[in-house]
Formats: C-alpha cells, structure tokens, sequence
C-alpha cells in the first residue's frame, strides 16, 4: 500500500540549506521515525543515505563551512554536528535504498524519504519508503527487528531497541526479546566506544534504573556491567532488607529520582556544583553519578565474610573504588569520569559513619574536617550518592531519609563556615624557612595540610600561631595522624 505523507512533516531548514547537494538522496532513520510520531527535539539527528558520500560531504561542508568527523560502522560516515543539529551521511548498503533499508536495525527505523520530493514545486506529499512495515509498527507501537540475524549481526541493537522501547513507550515484539535473549551474550566483545554511546543517551534521562533492570531480563545485564557479576548472590543482611543487586538497582533509582532531582534542597546552594561538568559532550558529572551509584557496593562480593552469624565486607570501599575506576575506562567514559566514580566509591561509607557518630554525640571536628579532605571536588557528589545508598538500604532507612538530609545539612554548615574560604596562612617557601629545608618534599605538603586543619579546628588563627604550631610537627608523627 502507498504510504504519502505531507512533506513540511519532514521539512528542517539544514536540510533545505543542502538540498543542492543532493542529487540523488533519502532522508532515513530516527528523523523519519520522530517527525511520523510528531516528536520534535531540541537537537535533530539527520542521517541521509546517498550514492556518493564523499561528493556530498564535500558538498555540505562547503555549504555549512563545516569540517565533518568521519568514523565506521558498517560502512563510512560522514558527520556534521552544529548547534541543535547533527547530519551524518553514509552510503547506500545494496544497490537500492529498499536493500538498505532491509538491513537495518528495526522496523521503525527503516522508513525513509526522497529528499527530493520535499524540495518540489507543485507537490505536497512525499512518498514513505516502507519496505519492512515500519509505518504500521509505528502505529502499534511495536519494537520489531528487520531480519531474524538483526541483534546477533550488531548485539548493541539490543540496547538501542530497549533505549527506543522506553523513550517512545512502546511495547517489544515477541522477535525482538527471543533475538535478544539468544544474542545478548555477544555485547561482551562489542565495541566499548559504541555501548558508551548508547549508554549516555539512556543516562541523559531519568529512567536509567528502568533500563538496567530491562537489560536484566533480556541477559544483557552482566555482558555489559561485567564487574558486578556476584552481586546477586549476596543476600540480605544487617541493616539491609534487600540482596545486594536489588539494593543496587534501588540506589540507581533513587540517584536518578530523589537525590537528583532535590539536589538544591538537599546540598542548598551547592547543589549548583552537580551536573555542570562535562566530561564529554552530552556526558556529565550528573550522568556519571548514576554510574557510581551502580557500582557503589561492586566491591562486596571480593570481600565478603561471616563472623559470627553476620556477613562483613570490610574494605569494599577501597576495592570496589579500583574496581569502578577500570570499569569506565574499560567502558570509553575516560579518566574525568573514572575519577569522579573512583572518589564516589571509595569515600560512600563515610557520611553514614559521620551519622552514626552524631547520633551517639560522638561526632567531632576532626572527623568531618578530614572527609570533606579526603572526598575533596567531589564531596558533593559523595553526599549525594550517600542519599541513595541510604534510602537504598531498608523501607525503614527510606523513611528515615529526611532526619539523615538534616545531618547532612550540619556537615554543609560545617562546610560553609569552616572550609569554603580557608586559606593557608603560611606558605610552602615559609613553611621550608621554619623548618630549615633546603629543597622542597613530602613533608613541606604534609605540613601544610596539618596546618589547615588546624586552622578549620580553630586550633590555629594567626600566623604567629601558625609559625609556632609549623616549628612543633615532626614528619613521621604528622604522618600517622
């Protein structure tokens, strides 16, 4: 059946802008699919399958005084990316448009456009090229592959068909879960660089919980996230109502849809100091934190033990913080990124031991002055995961989220009125001078960092103080306080 729709559906002034470029070329992909749903974005994604790429890229990047990027999938792909726009073109897989659309991911993804009817005078429609009832699966709201071999010929569709499932809400066909479920395994020797992509567009919303528990029961869970294979085996415990992968994937939620979402009420005006670094494009400090909240507790299953009836897992913090680190980089998220989920990981205990010490009237100075130290430019972020974590933990720590928010404030005061404009009263070079060193070392920093804290403990005040307390340290005892 001939399927016509009005062209201004697919009309975009970039596209109008090329035109002259292509003589001969089809509009295809995720474009077609979200001007038929009448989605519209902030930042479109035009991709354009044309007989001779390299003429037309040529083309464009005269038209557009822009230099594309090019990169491989299964053929060259020319990219172009401005601001609210990316045009990427590649070739034609077969030897016509119907071939290559047969040999694409879904249905819903395999209709395209001639862009030549949307630039003709007297003409109002443009004709779908539909050749897998992509048009149909659309009005259903189905998720169906093109061709039997679609999931195990590219495994990472089956993160894309999950990612479209929950963006467009629509429902799998009973094709897509068997090809999944039988080819999930391969995403283990899948490019690292193109399960990143895909990853950071579902992390970019506010339902990467939903995804990882879809991607669970299709068995891409683990093939992907392999460090945290284990998880599921240890049980409940101690304060924790849930096994260790349910309080995982809770942690994720409530990163995803509690700590972020109030992350100005929680953190006040700091609060403006989480989601504004960008790792990369489209990728930041916000997104990353869901990462370490997924892997917060990857640590456990290594350091498990029973004592006396109890299960203990000392040091899963430092562990699982070497664990997260290698997990990024082997995911492509890069050293920023790794650090930022390394320092999450690795300090996350921390303010629930600063909570238990304040309930007892324990708490002191020292202890919350050295893990603001310790967690440093991400302190935030640690508070923020440390939400989650708790929340995470039982039905009863859930509602005991608003008493623990409270503490957190008083560390933020402590935060606000001690360490946000501390500076050293004395310099290294000073510090060298008292001390009689001739040449800077270890111990110059050691002292410096003795001496700040003793400026934020109210120890020390004026620099007289400061020289008095700098002529008192020695070395090897500053060392092992």
């Amino acid at each position: 059946m001939e399927k016509r729709v009005h062209k201004l559906t697919f009309y975009h002034p970039k596209l109008e802008r090329i035109s002259g470029c292509l003589e001969e070329g089809y509009v295809v992909g995720g474009f077609v699919r979200d001007r038929l749903l009448g989605i519209r974005r902030e930042s479109v994604d035009i991709d354009l399958a044309v007989p001779k790429p390299e003429y037309v890229a040529e083309c464009v990047e005269r038209e557009l005084s822009l230099k594309p990027f090019t990169f491989e999938r299964v053929k060259t792909v020319y990219s172009f990316m401005g601001k609210g726009f990316r045009i990427d073109i590649s070739g034609i897989l077969g030897n016509s448009i119907e071939e290559d659309l047969k040999k694409r991911d879904f249905t819903v993804n395999a209709i395209a456009v001639d862009v030549r009817e949307l630039f003709l005078p007297f003409n109002d429609d443009a004709l779908l090229i539909d050749p897998t009832g992509g048009f149909e699966d659309l009005q259903r709201g189905i998720i169906r592959p093109v061709y039997r071999e679609a999931l195990s010929d590219d495994p990472v569709r089956i993160l894309r068909g999950v990612r479209l499932k929950l963006e467009l809400d629509f429902d799998y066909h009973d094709s897509f879960v068997s090809q999944a479920v039988e080819s999930s395994r391969l995403l283990e020797g899948a490019p690292p660089e193109r399960i990143r992509d895909e990853l950071v567009k579902v992390l970019k919303r506010e339902d990467f919980h939903t995804f990882l528990r879809e991607i669970d029961t299709l068995g891409a869970f683990y093939p992907v996230f392999k460090e945290l294979k284990g998880i599921e085996r240890i049980p409940p415990s101690g304060l924790h109502q849930f096994n260790l992968k349910e309080h995982t994937l809770r942690c994720v939620e409530l990163i995803e849809t509690y700590a972020l979402p109030r992350k100005s009420e929680i953190l006040e005006e700091y609060g403006e100091r989480v989601g504004v670094e960008e790792f990369f494009p489209g990728f930041t400090d916000g997104e990353c934190l869901k990462l370490a909240a997924l892997y917060h507790d990857v640590g456990k299953p290594g350091t498990v033990e029973e004592k006396n009836g109890r299960l203990t897992f000392y040091g899963h913090d430092s562990l699982g913080a070497e664990i997260v680190k290698g997990a990024l980089l082997r995911l492509s998220f890069g050293k920023r990124a790794s650090k930022l989920a390394y320092t999450c990981v690795r300090y996350h205990l921390r303010p629930f031991f600063l909570y238990e010490l304040f309930k007892k009237g324990e708490l002191s100075d020292r202890a919350v002055y050295r893990f603001f130290r310790d967690a440093g430019k991400y302190v935030f972020h640690v508070l923020l995961l440390s939400v989650a974590d708790f929340g995470a933990t039982s039905e009863r720590c859930y509602g005991e989220l608003p008493a623990y928010i409270s503490f957190l404030k008083e560390l933020i005061s402590f935060y606000r009125e001690r360490l946000e404009n501390l500076k050293p009263l004395l310099t290294g070079s000073e510090i060298m001078e008292i001390k009689g060193m001739e040449r800077p070392g270890r111990c110059v920093g050691i002292f410096k960092e003795k001496l700040l804290e003793l400026q934020a403990l109210g120890i020390v005040r004026t620099r007289d103080e400061a020289v008095k307390a700098v002529r008192g340290f020695s070395c090897e005892d500053t060392h092992k306080q």
